[in-house]
């Protein structure tokens, strides 16, 4: 495969800061919830702030709600397969106000039985106490979140590119990307993470190498038509 993605000139085009985002999605552990909102752990950072959509699929239930981070902060660091050492991040994030009959269902799924009557009914006001009555969920509490994040191009190819981003991402990982290109043209594809180095100048960035994969083929076309007035 090395030799399949060196058969294509790299161009680079950092000086033109293009622009593209990859959305994530990843499996965190619930630690509590409330109607109001829901602590929880992930092993990526989470900027205070940012907008997340989270999905709840439990037995009989399936909701899908937005979720703004209010807090994180390091919570424990766990050893990966290989011997890393991987951050676990603590957030907690907090439900847009629609999502209070939502999340009403989703704690009579998950609290203790002698919990569920509190939120009968559901508290709507945050002035309401029951609001912020928040409920323990015991291992096995999952939702998986979903969200973009930007990053910016360092150099592309027909089967591949490397960009920097703010997090790091695991060899082998398939992300969903896009990329937006000059004149309102825009690419989507699917890809996968072939190398992720620290960079030396700003340790909190991340230089990662992505192959494209199954990118449809109009996509390819965009991208050729870029790369050959690069060259």
């Amino acid at each position: 495969m090395e030799k399949d993605k060196r058969r294509y000139k790299r161009f680079t085009i950092e000086p033109m800061k293009i622009k593209g985002r990859i959305m994530f999605s990843k499996i965190v552990d619930i630690i509590d919830i409330s109607l109001g909102g829901i602590a929880l752990k992930a092993d990526r950072r989470l900027d205070i702030g940012s907008e997340y959509i989270m999905k709840f699929d439990e037995i009989g239930l399936r909701i899908s709600v937005k979720a703004t981070v209010v807090w994180a902060s390091l919570h424990q660091s766990v050893k990966a397969a290989n011997g890393d050492l991987v951050p676990i991040y603590a957030v907690g994030m907090k439900f847009h106000g629609a999502a209070n009959e939502k999340i009403s269902e989703l704690i009579k799924f998950l609290a203790p039985p002698q919990h569920k009557d509190k939120i009968t009914g559901g508290a709507r006001d945050a002035d309401d106490l029951r609001f912020h009555i928040r409920f323990h969920v015991g291992d096995g509490g999952k939702a998986v979140l979903t969200s973009p994040e930007n990053y910016s191009i360092r150099n592309v190819s027909m089967s591949g590119m490397l960009i920097e981003t703010t997090n790091a991402l695991k060899m082998e990982e398939k992300i969903s990307l896009e990329i937006s290109l000059p004149g309102n043209n825009s690419i989507t594809s699917h890809g996968r993470v072939v190398s992720c180095t620290p960079l030396n100048e700003d340790p909190e960035h991340y230089a990662i190498g992505i192959e494209f994969l199954d990118m449809p083929q109009d996509n390819s076309r965009l991208l050729g038509k870029f790369i050959s007035m690069l060259s």
